[in-house]
């Protein structure tokens, strides 16, 4: 007893040739798409080991544009809002006013004191050095009027000088001492110390083809 399979050649080409044009081209799109999520979602998990107290805005910050069937590209990148702070990070470099992108007229780059108020996520609240400024203001108006005779504690605005930086302090009058709680600086450095291109190149040599098979085993299982 025996059964005898005859092969449709003509069938099984038009298969192939379809499976060739749209379902394999699919497939490789969508393996890509897969394993571009995951290098995205890979480094969003690092970004906490790297830098201390990320806020939400930086931790998004990492995004991927699709590929398509016609466009067999995946490009995993920085947002650019979040870029032009994180570039320095990633490259090094050194900041300047100039690089200010909130406020592009700024004469000087504000840097958070230890003494400084911080939100939850490490960094100077909204509307901080303003708050500051005004204080400072009000502070230096009552002690002309108060004489000797003023706040046991103020804000005080000290300009940079003798290679010193500048910046707002509180001071004690009792103690007579100065706490540091940002500071006025002409430029800052950096190292690099994200490692974006280098996360997302590893992650992508060890995993893609792992992404790109799964995504093609589906489409050849669907088939049969």
């Amino acid at each position: 007893m025996k059964t005898t399979l005859h092969l449709n050649t003509k069938q099984a080409s038009l298969e192939l040739q379809r499976i060739a044009s749209k379902d394999i081209p699919y497939a490789l799109a969508q393996g890509l798409n897969e394993a571009a999520k995951a290098a995205r979602d890979h480094v969003k998990q690092e970004l906490p080991n790297i830098f201390q107290n990320t806020n939400a805005f930086t931790r998004n910050a990492v995004s991927f544009t699709p590929a398509t069937k016609s466009y067999q590209t995946a490009t995993i990148f920085i947002k650019d809002q979040q870029a032009k702070y994180l570039q320095f990070e990633e490259y090094g470099g050194t900041r300047t006013p100039a690089d200010n992108s909130v406020n592009p007229s700024a004469k000087a780059l504000v840097v958070a004191a230890p003494n400084a108020k911080k939100n939850a996520s490490g960094a100077l609240p909204k509307g901080y050095v303003k708050s500051l400024a005004q204080k400072a203001m009000q502070d230096l108006q009552r002690a002309k009027s108060a004489g000797r005779k003023g706040k046991a504690q103020s804000i005080l605005k000290i300009q940079g000088k003798n290679g010193k930086s500048g910046g707002f302090f509180l001071y004690n009058r009792q103690q007579r001492s100065l706490t540091r709680l940002v500071s006025f600086v002409n430029k800052t450095s950096y190292k690099p110390k994200m490692g974006f291109h280098q996360k997302v190149e590893q992650f992508l040599n060890k995993n893609t083809n792992h992404y790109l098979s799964q995504a093609i085993d589906r489409i050849l299982t669907k088939g049969k």
